[in-house]
């Protein structure tokens, strides 16, 4: 008998069914086969300083932590390399963030995260405000972890679609966007957030970190080309690109970079944000044999392993929800 079906193929479902597999439970995942979906078209970076405020994850040392040793265990299955761990550059673009990272240097918890290493950027970039290194970094290869579960489960991954809980055992929706459409769970708060990115060819860019300014990054994924993005888009909830996703991207990399590029695709994907921007899991409040894993934002691949293992434990009677993130609790 099958313990828990778990619903969607995201990096949530397949870090959940990973989880519970490792605990000795019965797991069959079904997903629908999209081909575009969030987590496909996805950077997948981990950054542990966000923002213009240049804000740090409270808990960001322990989902890091956490994180790694996730990843490297499911490398070790399946074998191969999935996450990519990286140092980042993070360019300041005022005097005014300057000042106010200057400020952020007298708190330790932002030191653990900063290379030794004098700060150092090429000629190529516009660097006129200085910025720092960023050690504890990376990025998942997202489609390459999907395309690892799924023959790691092997017949237990099913391509479909289930709109209902299933008889027997536990159903748990790891839907993304798609949530928003599941009548069991209308009550949910979801805030969709469209994002698109580039993929181009930077031939003069020698560059092997990930490079940001707060409103634009850059990703090299290899032989001189380049990930960048990316967009915020609350209005709309489709995955088509747009001119005007492309003009906000490419005008924020002539902003970084002043070296020619070439534009090689353009992708786009619905980030599944829930309205508290915060990840929310736990059982159905009237239903004990449904769950729900839901609401990762553009945080997921720090995040996922963290509560696939925190809601692994819950359901196989080990831990507690962890507070604030419980679904019962976001009535």
């Amino acid at each position: 008998m099958t313990d828990f079906t778990i619903v969607g193929g995201g990096v949530a479902g397949c870090s959940l069914a990973i989880a519970l597999h490792q605990r000795g439970k019965n797991v069959r995942v079904v997903d629908r086969g999209d081909s575009v979906t969030s987590t496909k078209v996805a950077a997948g970076i981990v950054n542990p300083i966000t923002g213009p405020y240049l804000t740090k994850e409270p808990r960001f040392n322990e989902f890091w932590s956490h994180a790694l040793k996730f990843y490297r265990t499911f490398e070790g299955l399946v074998g191969g390399t999935l996450f990519r761990e990286m140092s980042m550059v993070r360019l300041l673009d005022s005097d005014q963030q300057v000042t106010k990272w200057q400020s952020l240097l007298n708190y330790s918890s932002y030191h653990a995260c900063l290379t030794a290493d004098p700060f150092h950027i090429g000629d190529e970039f516009h660097s006129q405000f200085g910025g720092f290194t960023i050690e504890c970094a990376g990025h998942l290869l997202a489609a390459d972890f999907i395309d690892a579960a799924k023959k790691f489960m092997g017949d237990q991954w099913q391509i479909g679609e289930i709109l209902e809980p299933e008889p027997q055992g536990m159903t748990i929706f790891c839907e993304g966007v798609n949530g928003l459409y599941n009548p069991l769970f209308d009550w949910v708060h979801f805030r969709p957030a469209k994002g698109e990115i580039l993929t181009v060819r930077i031939n003069d860019l020698k560059e092997d970190r990930i490079v940001n300014r707060g409103r634009v990054w850059l990703l090299p994924i290899g032989d001189g080309v380049f990930r960048a993005g990316a967009t915020y888009d609350w209005d709309s909830n489709d995955c088509n690109v747009t001119a005007e996703g492309r003009e906000f991207i490419e005008s924020r990399l002539k902003d970084l970079i002043k070296v020619s590029y070439e534009v090689l695709d353009q992708q786009a994907a619905v980030r599944p944000v829930i309205g508290t921007r915060k990840i929310v899991i736990g059982i159905h409040p009237g239903h004990e044999n449904v769950g729900f894993f839901n609401g990762l934002g553009s945080k997921g691949v720090l995040l996922a392993p963290f509560f696939a293992e925190n809601f692994a434990a819950h359901l196989c009677g080990e831990a507690e929800i962890e507070e604030g993130v419980d679904l019962r609790g976001n009535l």
